[in-house]
């Protein structure tokens, strides 16, 4: 009875596919189907590398905001402090009044600033002439272009330029060169940066009373000498380490940012 049923079940067990199993192994063999294998794979270790990144810069970000926030609030804790103990509180630093000239005080990185009398600024469109009074009346006030502890003009600080423009500033200059310049489209500004690959330019954003880098870096400085200071120490990117070394001054005659104080 027993043998019955073993020989019914091998019976009902369909054979083996010769011919089914070479075909798979000659997709195998395909070339065609070889490199589209080899670029799913490079594309999947793209996706996990920039995943990565994003973790990582993610991860880098929140500690910085946690240790600020932290800061902020032992700083408000001993400003309490001294409040309830009745001692005065130490002033603001005053701002700056917004000058029609640079004071005397006022200089260059590449010596004093020669005042030519006569000369005009050259607007070419209503955008410059909006950018420019954007500038005085709000930029000026918070020390924007200015050294973080001295009345001079900062040696990477640059008026309104094109792309174009900047990039001929830094193009005979060493990895890790840079510059602020205003942007001539929009109210804000535009770090330029020389790196080993080329220039890359980052949006600043000034909407607010501080600035910060737009889609890169969330953290928020007073000023723009803060946030040069801070990047000297701190990539701008995890993925490019970009540092702030050496600052790109001015290169010709007169300043391109002498009409912004004019």
């Amino acid at each position: 009875m027993r043998s019955t049923t073993s020989q019914s079940q091998a019976q009902g067990k369909a054979p083996a596919d010769p011919a089914g199993q070479s075909t798979q192994n000659a997709d195998k063999e395909d070339p065609v189907w070889l490199e589209s294998l080899r670029r799913s794979k490079a594309a999947d270790e793209r996706r996990r590398s920039l995943a990565r990144h994003a973790r990582d810069d993610y991860k880098r970000l929140s500690l910085q905001g946690k240790n600020k926030g932290e800061a902020a609030a032992v700083s408000r804790t001993c400003q309490t402090g001294e409040q309830r103990r009745g001692l005065p509180l130490p002033p603001p630093p005053p701002l700056p009044p917004k000058p029609k000239t640079l004071p005397p005080s006022a200089r260059l990185a590449n010596g004093p600033l020669a005042w030519r009398p006569g000369v005009q600024r050259s607007a070419s469109s209503s955008t410059q002439e909006s950018i420019v009074q954007w500038f005085k009346a709000e930029q000026l006030p918070l020390r924007a272009g200015f050294e973080k502890a001295a009345d001079r003009v900062a040696p990477w600080f640059h008026g309104i330029l094109t792309t174009k423009k900047a990039e001929e500033l830094l193009s005979n200059s060493a990895p890790g060169t840079f510059l602020i310049r205003i942007s001539e489209k929009i109210r804000g500004y535009v770090l330029s940066y020389l790196s080993a690959e080329g220039c890359k330019h980052f949006l600043i954003d000034a909407s607010g009373d501080s600035y910060s880098f737009l889609g890169v870096d969330q953290l928020q400085h007073s000023t723009l000498a803060d946030l040069v200071k801070y990047h000297k120490d701190e990539p701008i990117t995890s993925l490019g380490k970009e540092l702030l070394f050496y600052p790109c001054g001015q290169q010709g005659q007169e300043p391109d940012y002498l009409h912004l104080f004019q």
